[in-house]
């Protein structure tokens, strides 16, 4: 586990974006679609937006890679239905106003039953990458400590399917479909937003809680915490 520290949390997003697109252009040079992982919130949001920009003129820039997409998983989704605003993927499918044409969005079901949209999930994923690793994972830690809908305390860090129900999230709506743990440790790169005064604690227990885990789960891939909290008082 790396830190990349800076004051200014606009200058980890871009850097956040800088290296999840160089990881796309990876998989391009290799002629395999790219396959990624966002996550919702303030910071995901903006961390999208960055991505789009940064993928965008990458495009531009390279005429070879005009018919590449890449894939986009979603994190973790709360169980609504499509169009409600509680949702992540609306805005975020949004923020790729540029470079929409060469992205492809799997989204979360939000009708019927939770298990089920979990398990057509997780199901998705093993047709689409199978046991490949995903290029780059972004996600942003809660003041808890929790990534996607991985809360401490709440997570089966040995879980074997991809996808998983979350039916007691400490935050509301308490339903969810999140990416389990070893999903999500199975990437070359996973970047983790850790940004404000009011994650310090959070960050200070890292090693004890969900990004600990993910850590440990994930000995071949490069985790980075992307925070504006300077190290000292860690």
């Amino acid at each position: 586990m790396k830190y990349l520290y800076d004051p200014s949390a606009d200058a980890l997003v871009a850097l956040c974006a800088e290296k999840t697109v160089e990881a796309i252009a990876d998989a391009w040079r290799d002629l395999r679609r790219a396959q990624i992982v966002i996550t919702g919130g303030r910071t995901g949001y903006a961390s999208a937006k960055a991505i789009d920009s940064a993928l965008f003129r990458l495009i531009r820039e390279n005429e070879s890679f005009e018919g590449s997409v890449v894939h986009i998983w979603f994190s973790d989704e709360r169980f609504v239905p499509q169009g409600d605003p509680l949702r992540n993927d609306q805005s975020l499918i949004e923020a790729f106003s540029l470079s929409k044409s060469h992205c492809v969005f799997h989204v979360v079901e939000g009708e019927g039953e939770l298990a089920a949209a979990a398990s057509r999930y997780a199901r998705d994923l093993e047709l689409e990458i199978g046991s490949k690793a995903f290029d780059a994972v972004v996600l942003s830690m809660g003041e808890d400590g929790h990534i996607a809908s991985l809360f401490p305390g709440l997570l089966d860090a040995q879980e074997p399917r991809a996808a998983i129900s979350v039916e007691n999230s400490p935050k509301e709506p308490p339903l969810r479909v999140s990416l389990s743990l070893a999903r999500l440790a199975h990437a070359h790169s996973i970047y983790i937003f850790c940004l404000g005064e009011g994650k310090i604690e959070a960050l200070k227990a890292v090693q004890s809680g969900p990004v600990g885990l993910l850590d440990k789960s994930s000995p071949s891939g490069q985790i980075y915490i992307l925070t504006d909290l300077h190290p000292e008082p860690l």
